[in-house]
């Protein structure tokens, strides 16, 4: 099967004018795979599992943070929130530790008590090592708006929710984070999910009032958002390796194609978040593998190859200290060097972003090493000739990218893949559409029996598809033609209004020319596109996807 060209022509393009460098603004970013990979790796028994009170909530002060969201339902419970901090390993198997955010539903109604399914959750990229799921409502931290929409949408609707804050991040003792190394990440969100219950288990027994009326019923959900849906992908994987059952999974705007995303930005088309995620993979998979680089002098410019990633400083304050580039990852062309010269520019509209003349992060030697692999090496998804990441590729980046993309992963219980069409961060066509071509394939064979729906938030542009695979979830009412409608279209509304809001604010300031107001609506769009509208759109259907029905044969076994 021929994937469409990793020109990315599907991605509708905007006029460049939209664009500023101060698009590049605050955002839940992204995530990656792992391939090969042994998911056995012991759990370190070093540091106790231990819990901690955070904070309560009632109904009525769930509704008053989410405040007037319309993909958010009311709350059916309050929600009791404990901190869990709990042994596991680095990238390199080394002993650490963690915490998790354990969100407990409580209340009265039948919703809230008895026998709950559990949601495993994976939040997305950030730069921030304070970043903390607890914190519900608690805008002092960076985590306050991820934390609130799956507190609001899942523990107040019912769910227990164990959210790891992952190695790296919060009280953890490892200092880097193992980003996009699967093997870690998904032990990580397994290590968290079992001390999660050993807590409930022991809360239980001590008759702990928060306990006392909730029982985990073995149903086992899994979800997470742009990194996290890498991460999700992942731990679906270990799971399913290790012969345990899960209900369901949603996966949401991940980086699945993980070689092929590095293929394309170092081609030239440079995301949104580049310079965030750059030393964050960087550092990962040097401490997995070893052989990234000897030195981060050897793909980091000098003014930012000792900048360390989690940071106690917020991505703009590491801006104005000069220990990062607010967007450019490469040097602008002319280089020195003729096979970068050579390289087409991008079709993508806010790819310029990605470029300077200095005070750019990564060396430029470093990046055509890289392109000359992805030249002689291709990714089929790259070359337009398949779906599978290159046979046998040379350079060490290149080779760990491919051990932790997660192309080839069929997952067997039922799946929602969700995404918007115009994602600026996390491309949907080569990450989202390029797995859904090859479950499309794998659901053709004998006894498939793939249950997989692929949701596209976003209509414009004659996109907005729904794509049923195999024995696919469509045919369940959750995803009516109803329900669908209402997902796209709250979409729609809500980008409407960030749209407009724009050109308000823009009018307000004294701005009359139309090409100028819409420069500022694009703008907009561009920023609030991943972080914001997606994941908003793609929580709800996550939802809507999980309240389904779903048998007792998708019950795991504790």
């Amino acid at each position: 099967m021929t994937i469409p060209h990793a020109n990315l022509s599907k991605i509708p393009t905007m006029s460049r004018c939209l664009l500023s460098v101060a698009v590049a603004s605050s955002l839940l970013l992204t995530a990656c795979g792992d391939d090969d990979n042994d998911f056995n790796a012991p759990i370190s028994t070093e540091s106790p599992t231990t819990s901690e009170f955070i904070n309560a909530f009632s109904q009525d002060q769930i509704d008053t943070l989410i405040g007037d969201t319309a993909d958010t339902p009311d709350a059916e419970c309050g929600v009791t929130i404990e901190k869990v901090s709990y042994p596991t390993v680095g990238a390199a198997g080394e002993a650490t530790n963690a915490t998790a955010a354990l969100m407990l539903p409580t209340g009265d109604s039948d919703e809230c008590q008895g026998e709950r399914p559990v949601l495993l959750y994976a939040h997305g990229t950030t730069t921030d090592r304070g970043y903390d799921f607890t914190q519900v409502g608690n805008v002092n931290n960076p985590a306050v708006g991820e934390s609130t929409l799956i507190a609001a949408n899942f523990a107040a609707q019912g769910y227990i929710v164990v959210a790891p804050n992952y190695a790296g991040y919060d009280d953890s003792e490892l200092d880097y984070h193992p980003y996009l190394v699967a093997e870690q990440q998904s032990n990580d969100m397994v290590d968290a999910l079992e001390s999660a219950r050993s807590v409930i288990d022991k809360q239980k027994l001590a008759s702990n009032d928060n306990y006392t009326n909730i029982d985990d019923s073995g149903k086992l959900y899994l979800s997470g958002y742009s990194q996290g849906g890498h991460v999700a992908m992942a731990t679906a994987r270990l799971l399913e390796s290790q012969n345990k059952t899960v209900t369901a999974i949603a996966p949401l705007s991940g980086p699945y194609a993980l070689a092929a995303f590095g293929d394309a930005i170092f081609a030239g088309n440079v995301n949104i978040g580049a310079t965030r995620f750059a030393p964050l993979l960087a550092d990962g998979m040097q401490k997995k593998y070893g052989n990234i680089y000897s030195n981060p002098t050897d793909i980091f410019t000098a003014d930012y190859a000792n900048t360390q990633l989690p940071s106690l400083l917020s991505f703009e304050e590491l801006v104005a200290a000069n220990k990062l580039p607010d967007n450019a990852l490469f040097e602008a062309k002319p280089t020195d060097n003729p096979l970068i010269n050579q390289l087409p520019d991008s079709d993508l509209p806010f790819a310029f972003l990605g470029f300077a003349d200095d005070n750019y992060l990564i060396k430029t030697d470093f990046r055509a090493a890289y392109v000359a692999d992805a030249l002689q090496n291709q990714d089929q998804l790259i070359a337009g000739t398949g779906a599978l990441p290159a046979q046998n590729p040379q350079n060490n980046l290149r080779k760990a990218l491919k051990d932790n993309d997660l192309r080839g992963y069929i997952p067997k219980m039922p799946t929602l893949l969700c995404g918007g069409n115009q994602d600026p961060t996390v491309f949907y066509d080569l990450n989202t559409g390029s797995m859904a071509a090859i479950l499309q394939q794998a659901s053709a064979a004998p006894n498939a029996n793939l249950n997989v729906t692929v949701l596209n938030v976003d209509v414009r542009n004659n996109r907005g598809e729904v794509t049923p695979i195999g024995d696919s979830a469509m045919s369940n009412p959750w995803m009516s033609t109803t329900v669908i409608d209402d997902v796209q279209d709250r979409f729609s509304t809500t980008l409407t209004a960030v749209q407009n809001n724009a050109i308000a604010n823009a009018q307000a300031a004294g701005v009359t020319d139309p090409t100028a107001l819409a420069q500022a609506a694009g703008a907009a769009i561009l920023s609030s596109y991943h972080g914001g509208l997606v994941s908003s759109a793609c929580t709800q259907a996550t939802r809507e996807f999980f309240d389904q029905d779903f048998s007792a044969s998708q019950v795991v076994p504790r």
